[in-house]
């Protein structure tokens, strides 16, 4: 037996997945264990490893797959945990990074923080002005050299920041993407200087129009560069002492995974890999499931993490900002929020009100419940008070929650508001579920979709708890709780059900009609250099797979929208697929061909394929139809506590189970509320049904988007 095992670290807990060669999974858990997260991977493969009766070792020698979704680059970036990093950039153009185009006291912001001026500062410099060199040189905007660069400079330059405790390097000129002779001399010069020494360069990190974009882009891989390379070689390096016959490929923020050397050049795509493996395991659950359109809603211990996949297809986008810095990075698009079974309730001094997050418990102490050290009432204490959560059977019995301690943290926080301790957690729970709800309608109804137009895929450790409060909001007609109790691992099932991705990027500008020949001679150039990344990597020409899609725009406009580019398609289709996808994004009308149309790059995402994992229809018995016990939990529509029957829901097969209704799997908890109903597919999904969404004055569309009729 061959098995696929992939792994996912979160803020609270560390997920595994093994998948074997019939489909068949086994899930495991362990706590995270900050700042060496590598003890909680191994624990949490081992604790699989176990169900199946085998050791680590003899797990990996049976194993022809092990993947890794990591949050090490994501927590450095947030805890300004990073390598002092020393600037190497074109003379004149110092101050990109603090003048940050004078979106720093802003960018990123939600609406009630900008509305709060005491708070609009910028954030403190990731490279500090002292650790930027200017040097001499210049490449005009059609990428000719127009001023040599001067190696003496550039050697005093590199002597100056390593004696001024430099503990890694970025390079970043102007229009580097189009000319890059420069940076990689200054990359020559400091090998020679500092052997070893980290280096991140921009026309390798971002090649894209935008120095300031680009700049952040290549000083934040420089920021975690040093810290990563040690992560992913004790990761590789533990694994292989274990048993395995290789390193583990690991998740990336585009989609998919990459060997640990990319990782260690580009660490800087590990950001979000976690979420974004969610959104992989998704697409792939909706494809075979036959749900097109499919909003993911995964809460773990720290975070809820949204995302939309539209006719089977994740949207995407090339940018992220973290602490108000924005870079260019292309990544599937998950948004964020501190929404997770972690989030600290608390007392806002200034309103007198309760808010939830976003600060969290995270792993250690942890919410009050778990006895190791928490003072502060989080979601999962509330959920504990409620009933929702059996303190003694959370993540199936392996531990045991302190439901007295829960309450009495609750209890002191709702003194404050003259609320008893179930009144504060019910107000715990509806405030986190509205904020999950309004974070899903800005995906949605904010870009064009209809959310009644969706199913919803609730995943994580917390995701499947509160889907039938947040989803309640939104008119769905579904939730989907994907294969049952791996709902709670669904990210690290995600990272072994894709494939090896890399992305070649060309700045361009071509302008309608355009020269279709000229167009792919250029993609015929980035394709050799992807296809034959993957043959070095050990793909064979039928494994390979290439992508090819431009960004286009309207004339004057400043942003663009990707189109995929077919084998043989003609101009006029090319700019009519543009046109359509425009007005379907933007609404009818909104597109403006007189301004014309441009191609302003191209770009190459290259495939190489790992099978995927098998799903088999799942035989449950119908043993689990009746409930296993009765407790009392307190249900909103109630405003108390009723007496509830408590269904096992990897013990056989549900149908119809009629709300007010709790179904228990071993590593998460599905609510069902008065008037909804629950059971199983043929696939081990737990379907949750919701009545029929009113859709008064809106039609549905093959891509969930908005359309009024008359």
């Amino acid at each position: 037996m061959r098995y696929s095992i992939g792994t996912d670290i979160g803020g609270t807990f560390t997920d595994c997945v093994i998948v074997d060669e019939e489909g068949a999974i086994t899930t495991g858990k362990a706590p995270s264990t900050p700042p060496d997260f590598a003890v909680g991977f191994f624990a949490a493969m081992e604790n699989a490893a176990q169900k199946l009766e085998l050791t680590l070792p003899q797990l990996f020698s049976q194993s022809r797959l092990l993947v890794h979704a990591t949050t090490a680059a994501t927590n450095a970036l947030v805890e300004k945990r990073g390598a002092n990093v020393g600037l190497i950039t074109t003379r004149g153009h110092g101050e990109a990074m603090p003048i940050m185009r004078g979106g720093g006291r802003s960018k990123g912001l939600e609406v009630d923080d900008l509305l709060y001026l005491p708070a609009m500062h910028k954030p403190a410099p990731i490279v500090p002005r002292d650790m930027v060199r200017e040097v001499r040189e210049r490449v005009d905007s059609k990428g000719r050299v127009v001023i040599a660069l001067d190696d003496g400079e550039v050697r005093r330059a590199i002597a100056e920041l390593l004696a001024a405790g430099a503990e890694a390097l970025a390079v970043g000129f102007l229009w580097s993407f189009l000319e890059p002779s420069h940076e990689q001399r200054v990359r020559e010069l400091i090998e020679q200087e500092a052997p070893g020494l980290f280096v991140s360069c921009s026309h390798e990190i971002a090649p894209q129009v935008g120095e300031y974009y680009r700049l952040v882009a290549t000083v934040f891989n420089s920021y975690v560069g040093p810290l990563m390379s040690r992560y992913v070689g004790n990761i590789a390096d533990g694994a292989i002492e274990r048993g395995a016959d290789r390193a583990p490929l690991f998740a990336q923020c585009i989609g998919g995974t990459v060997p640990v050397e990319e990782v260690q050049r580009k660490p800087l795509f590990t950001l979000d890999s976690g979420p974004v493996s969610g959104i992989v395991a998704a697409t792939f659950l909706g494809d075979a499931l036959g749900y097109p359109n499919v909003i993911t809603a995964d809460m773990g211990g720290t975070t809820f993490d949204v995302s939309v996949i539209s006719d089977g297809t994740p949207t995407r986008r090339d940018g992220t900002t973290i602490d108000r810095y924005h870079m260019y990075l292309p990544m599937l698009d998950v948004e964020s929020i501190g929404a997770g079974g972690g989030s600290i309730a608390w007392l806002d001094p200034k309103s007198g009100t309760m808010k939830v997050g976003p600060q969290s418990a995270g792993a250690d102490p942890g919410p009050i419940c778990y006895q190791r050290g928490g003072t502060a009432p989080t979601v999962t204490d509330a959920d504990v008070v409620l009933g929702v959560v059996n303190p003694d059977a959370f993540l199936g019995g392996r531990r045991r929650l302190d439901a007295d301690a829960a309450r009495a943290g609750i209890a002191e926080l709702g003194g404050a508001l003259a609320m008893s301790p179930e009144e504060t957690a019910a107000g715990i729970s509806e405030i986190i579920d509205n904020m999950m709800a309004d974070k899903i309608r800005r995906m949605t109804v904010y870009r064009g979709h209809d959310p009644r137009n969706f199913a919803v895929f609730a995943f994580g450790g917390g995701g499947p708890t509160h889907a039938s409060g947040f989803s309640a909001q939104l008119g769905v007609e579904e939730v989907v709780i994907p294969l049952g109790n791996t709902a709670s691992v669904l990210s690290a099932l995600g990272t072994v059900s894709g494939d090896v991705v890399h992305i070649y990027d060309r700045v361009t500008r071509l302008i309608a009609p355009l020269d279709i020949d000229a167009l792919f001679a250029e993609f015929a150039e980035l394709a050799a250099g992807a296809t034959a990344q993957l043959r070095a990597e050990g793909f064979d020409d039928d494994a390979i797979g290439i992508e090819r899609i431009v960004s286009m725009k309207y004339g004057a406009q400043v942003f663009d929208i990707e189109i995929p580019v077919e084998p043989g398609i003609t101009s006029e289709r090319l700019c009519e697929e543009f046109e359509r996808t425009y007005e379907r994004r933007f609404g009818e009308g909104s597109g403006y061909a007189p301004a014309g149309i441009e191609v302003i790059r191209l770009r190459v995402r290259s495939r190489g394929r790992i099978p995927r994992p098998r799903l088999p229809r799942q035989r449950l018995a119908g043993a689990g139809a009746e409930p296993v016990a009765t407790r009392q939990v307190w249900w909103p529509q109630e405003r108390g506590f009723v007496d509830t029957p408590v269904y096992r829901g990897d013990a056989g097969r549900l149908r119809d189970v009629e709300g007010p209704a709790i179904v228990e799997l071993p590593d998460t908890t599905v609510p069902v509320r008065p008037g909804q109903t629950a059971g199983h597919d043929d696939h081990g999904n737990l379907v949750l049904r919701f009545p029929a969404a009113r859709r008064d004055r809106v039609a549905r569309s093959a891509h969930g988007t908005l359309t009024a009729t008359s």
